[in-house]
């Protein structure tokens, strides 16, 4: 499933993107083998069946530019490990790819998706307390802070119904 948002295409991988999810995958931001890539890849394609209207399992998308859909710049989706129905949104852009709207681009279509595609009742997010860009792309697409965590961190949220 590919969801193109102005300048990004988001998409879920398959096997002939090996290579980029190879050279991407966040594990610590050092390639992975081949062989981990397939079992990424695998994973995040059998979470991906498990996903339903009204519950989201875990939605993994790679993030890539519209004039250049084969490179991975980043990542992004809804994780819903915590709550299936309220899962936590994620995102995950190359550095050199931060601060240029990519970021406001991914929550609005992820909000979109969660609510139009899966009718799910809200999205949740958090970010660290001094990742003030983080913040405002939350608050710039409609996520609502409602708290923080013990530690600071600041807490959003985007209801179906507000």
């Amino acid at each position: 499933m590919n969801y193109i948002t102005g300048s990004l295409i988001l998409h879920e991988v398959t096997n002939d993107d090996l290579a980029e999810v190879a050279r991407t995958w966040p594990s610590d931001h050092r390639p992975v083998s081949e062989e981990e890539a397939k079992g990424v890849i695998a994973y995040i394609r059998r979470n991906a069946e498990m996903n339903i209207k009204g519950c989201i399992c875990h939605l993994c998308l790679a993030v890539c530019l519209s004039d250049d859909p084969r490179t991975i710049i980043g990542w992004c989706g809804l994780d819903g490990r915590c709550s299936h129905t309220e899962p936590e949104i994620f995102i995950l852009l190359d550095e050199e790819y931060r601060n240029k709207g990519y970021g406001t681009l991914c929550v609005k279509e992820l909000l979109r998706i969660a609510m139009e595609d899966y009718r799910l009742s809200g999205v949740h997010g958090g970010c660290a307390k001094e990742n003030f860009a983080s913040a405002r792309v939350m608050e710039k697409s409609g996520m609502k802070r409602y708290g923080t965590e013990e530690n600071g961190d600041p807490l959003f949220r985007f209801k179906a119904y507000e």
